[in-house]
């Protein structure tokens, strides 16, 4: 069907017809998505870009055979995974879809915890930004490490969107996205992002939605707000069916951060009781994480690194091989991720005094970092 044009009225009351017209290249269009994702976004929110050109491996040793033009999440820790097409390009009929499923069925199977908040933070210092303030500023008080986990599991789910994007959406691709949304568990869509200029060059996009039925709707509101528990309750439903050592392991974590003078609290996504610690100026910091997977606790130096005093690769392996000498080797030596013991450790007095002690000395190097 043929569009008609668009007619707007500038600031002097002057009538400007805007005619259908095409971008000038992919990256054009790529790019505008990439700054302004609220050109695609339906009910979702705002959404988080991740990366442009985000590498999708197809075995657990590639590093990438494929990668989707855009990927994102939302505020509820969706992943979104977009590919952009022109309407000229004739890949949007049919071999658009393939590649979609290719990327989804891959990345479900190979991608790798932590991966996709290690790309964001690559894409925002390439950009020349602080990943923890771009973050802070998407998530509000909500905490990072547990935002993350529930985007990995979601993904590993199969809990994510699938989006195409172009000019003009052609009715084959406009079906199968109806289609597909029905079918699967992923959330389907297809965005058609009409595009009119005039003759002084400048450019009106018009979004349009396809792929979203009320059947569907209903059925992928799936992942409801977790009701509200306490503390007591999330260690009775994820810490003690491990046993007893695991809960007096517990027990001790929250012990030893309180007597530091820290807050041991539920994340809001119920994933892990976190140990918060506030600092004279500027935004609390999050040292240790007792995870609700695994029943580890981890020494978060995903988090830690963005700290002046942690900033130094060295300075975070001292930490790492401090903790090693309490409490023996730990899940990962990355000094950029969550090495990990398990919690029954903690059982034991004497470490758990140790740890103590640790976590003393570490809140306390933290906290004596220049104010910025």
């Amino acid at each position: 069907m043929a569009q008609g044009n668009l007619y707007m009225v500038d600031a002097d009351g002057e009538l400007r017809r805007m005619t259908p017209s095409a971008p000038e290249n992919e990256d054009r269009m790529q790019e505008l998505v990439a700054r302004y994702p609220e050109l695609i976004t339906d009910g979702d929110g705002d959404l988080l870009l991740i990366k442009r050109e985000q590498a999708i491996a197809d075995s657990e040793t590639s590093s990438g055979r494929w990668s989707v033009d855009h990927l994102f999440v939302t505020r509820d820790a969706v992943p979104v995974l977009v590919e952009l097409k022109r309407a000229v390009d004739t890949r949007l009929r049919r071999e658009v879809v393939g590649q979609m499923l290719d990327y989804a069925a891959n990345a479900t199977a190979f991608w790798q915890a932590g991966r996709i908040a290690d790309s964001f933070a690559s894409t925002v210092e390439k950009a020349g930004g602080d990943p923890d303030e771009v973050l802070a500023a998407f998530l509000g008080d909500e905490d990072p490490a547990s935002f993350w986990t529930q985007v990995d599991t979601n993904f590993s789910a199969g809990r994510f969107k699938l989006v195409f994007v172009a000019d003009s959406i052609p009715r084959e691709l406009a079906r199968i996205v109806e289609f597909m949304n029905d079918q699967m568990r992923a959330d389907v869509r297809a965005v058609e992002l009409r595009w009119f200029s005039d003759t002084t060059g400048a450019v009106t996009l018009s979004p349009r939605v396809i792929g979203e039925t009320e059947r569907a709707a209903v059925a992928k509101s799936a992942v409801p707000k977790l009701p509200r528990i306490s503390r007591d309750q999330w260690l009775a439903e994820h810490i003690a069916p491990a046993g007893n050592e695991a809960l007096e392991g517990a027990a001790a974590y929250i012990r030893l951060v309180e007597a530091v003078g820290g807050e041991a609290d539920m994340a809001t996504r119920q994933g892990s009781i976190y140990a918060e610690f506030s600092v004279t100026k500027g935004r609390p910091f999050y040292p240790l994480h007792l995870w609700s997977e695994g029943r580890l606790v981890s020494l978060s130096l995903r988090w830690l690194q963005s700290r002046p005093a942690m900033a130094s690769a060295e300075v975070r392996k001292e930490w790492l091989d401090r903790l090693v000498a309490i409490v023996g080797p730990t899940s990962t030596t990355n000094l950029t991720g969550f090495p990990s013991f398990r919690v029954e450790l903690l059982a034991d007095p004497s470490t758990a005094s140790r740890m103590e002690a640790y976590l003393a000395d570490l809140v306390a190097f933290v906290r004596s970092e220049p104010a910025r």
